[in-house]
């Protein structure tokens, strides 16, 4: 499984982390933590264990990203692909 940001997400990268607006929204929301961080290395569709090592490059003793990523595919701002 690949994980790549939904397209249809608007966003920016600010100096408190990236800013998103989600279709199904009405206001933009900050991403904070490790889902600011699995947003920020999505740059291309990655798998979860890429993401994991991306993620430990810049933080080395992170947790496990995998529930951020969950959690981001159940808000519809990353898509999962086989």
């Amino acid at each position: 499984m690949r994980y790549a940001r939904n397209p249809q997400v608007l966003w920016r990268s600010t100096s408190r982390g990236p800013v998103l607006l989600a279709p199904s929204h009405d206001r933009p929301e900050l991403l904070g933590g490790l889902a600011a961080l699995v947003w920020e290395v999505l740059d291309e569709p990655l798998t979860a264990q890429s993401i994991t090592d991306h993620v430990r490059e810049v933080i080395p003793d992170a947790a496990d990203p995998h529930r951020a990523i969950e959690e981001l595919v159940r808000v519809g701002l990353l898509d999962a692909q086989p």
